[in-house]
């Protein structure tokens, strides 16, 4: 899933099993100073999450069916 605001992205990304996601927060996107941060949380710190980003006005841009495969993040232990 991928939630946007007017300051950030947020992606969340299933890892294998459907209990964990990969959290890919990224600050002002698309601005030259842009920031990305990651996170592993479980599926209930998710739904939490992006229910809060809903109801604060944030918009679901898209949808993440397949894990993470980027080279700027691996988790150091799941």
């Amino acid at each position: 899933m991928q939630i946007t605001n007017s300051a950030k992205q947020v992606d969340f990304y299933p890892v294998a099993g459907g209990k964990r996601f990969v959290r890919r927060v990224t600050w002002h996107p698309g601005a030259e100073n842009e920031m990305v941060t990651f996170a592993t949380i479980t599926k209930s710190d998710m739904v939490y999450d992006a229910n809060q980003y809903i109801l604060n006005g944030a918009t679901v841009t898209d949808f993440h069916t397949c894990a993470y495969t980027g080279s700027d993040y691996s988790p150091m232990m799941c």
